[in-house]
């Protein structure tokens, strides 16, 4: 019994030695630091900008209707030409309003003629008075004939006036400079019967406004940047505002801000604003959706890869490595997009390593090892795309 409980023993530690000899020659697995690229925060002098979106609307628009009653005769212009102030349009069959001119016309001579006979029993009646070869009630009732003989002349004048005003309508002119819409109505139709018909429209495409709305927040950082006097400043033309359109990138187009409403839309917390923009081109169209974007004065900030940020439900962050290359997990504050770099308002430092590649790799509390990428400087800000976000 006692041999074979030695033997168990033998074969237990035989094993046993195996093992540790087994384990010392084994080689140790080693962990291998991941590789993440970081770049410094840039630093340097920025535009901030507001930005919002809104309409494009016409400068000047004028519906053209038909002001008297005939036939459609003729149409002076091509769809989409240019026109001038007081440009014949269209021509409204004229001859029935030369005959109510000439009818006016004779009528008018016919009470002047009743009136200077009527001027002279006049004079006559007040003279024969005055000698007392007439009665004070004869003149009197002279002199009333003659008044309504004057009224009558004035009545004549009116209606010669209104028949040369309607003989004017039939020439349909344009009230402005601008470009003509197409003729809504052919030749040959019967116009301003019933209604003042529409015919076309002409449109002053030289300039277009731009109507936003800005929130009150950013109305108090208008005024504040504009401090002097805004009213002055908007009157003077010295608040740039620059316009996009869906498919453009950036802000290609200059302007000014010149009205701001008078008060805030208390159910929207919002006040309109209205920019003025160039359109020698004529490309820009009234009714067209339109980004806008206002300065607000230049300010250092720190810039890092739009692609550094990370988003989660507790709101915008960045991995950073520290001093012994540990990831540190922060929450920032984020400003405006420019050219792909991101304005940092809050929660970095110009010496932080923001990793920017590699950020699947990185765990906040582990090691990594960061290669250090430079950032170029950014190009002027007047030249990039500037929008304020998550305000």
């Amino acid at each position: 019994m006692q041999s074979r409980s030695w033997a168990l023993i033998q074969i237990l530690t035989g094993i046993l030695l195996v093992c540790l000899f087994a384990c010392e020659k084994a080689p140790k697995k080693q962990v291998r630091i991941p590789e993440v690229t970081v770049v410094l925060p840039v630093e340097q002098e920025i535009t901030k900008y507001l930005e919002y979106t809104g309409n494009t609307a016409a400068l000047e628009y004028v519906d053209i209707r038909a002001r008297v009653a005939g036939f459609l005769e003729k149409i002076n212009f091509d769809p989409q030409a240019k026109v001038k102030v007081g440009e014949i349009l269209f021509l409204i069959d004229p001859r029935q309003y030369k005959a109510q001119v000439d009818e006016a016309k004779a009528k008018l001579e016919a009470t002047k003629a009743q009136y200077d006979l009527a001027k002279i029993n006049e004079d006559l009646a007040k003279s024969l008075e005055a000698k007392e070869a007439m009665s004070w009630l004869r003149m009197q009732e002279a002199i009333s004939k003659s008044g309504v003989s004057k009224a009558d002349v004035d009545l004549a004048q009116a209606a010669l006036d209104k028949a040369k005003l309607d003989l004017e309508y039939t020439q349909v002119v344009s009230p402005i400079d601008g470009r003509v819409s197409r003729n809504l109505v052919d030749v040959g139709n019967l116009v301003g019967a019933t209604e003042k018909t529409l015919l076309t429209t002409v449109v002053n495409d030289e300039h277009v406004y731009c109507y936003f709305s800005l929130s009150e927040l950013d109305l108090l950082s208008a005024r504040r940047a504009h401090a002097a006097s805004l009213h002055s400043t908007i009157k003077s033309k010295n608040i740039p505002t620059y316009l996009g359109l869906a498919d453009e990138p950036g802000y290609p187009h200059k302007g000014f801000v010149d009205f701001v409403d008078t008060k805030l839309n208390p159910a929207t917390g919002t006040i309109q604003v209205r920019g003025v923009f160039p359109n020698t081109d004529g490309f820009l169209l009234a009714g067209m959706f339109a980004r806008v974007r206002l300065p607000l004065g230049t300010q250092k900030s720190l810039l890092i890869p739009d692609a550094a940020v990370q988003f989660d439900q507790g709101g915008r962050s960045v991995l950073v490595a520290n001093s012994d290359n540990v990831v540190e997990h922060r929450r920032i504050k984020i400003g405006q997009d420019v050219e792909g770099m991101r304005v940092v308002e809050e929660g970095l430092k110009s010496t932080d390593l923001v990793i920017v590649e590699g950020i699947q790799r990185a765990r906040p509390g582990s090691k990594v090892n960061p290669e250090l990428l430079p950032v170029a400087t950014r190009k002027s800000d007047s030249e990039s795309s500037v929008k304020m976000q998550d305000r």
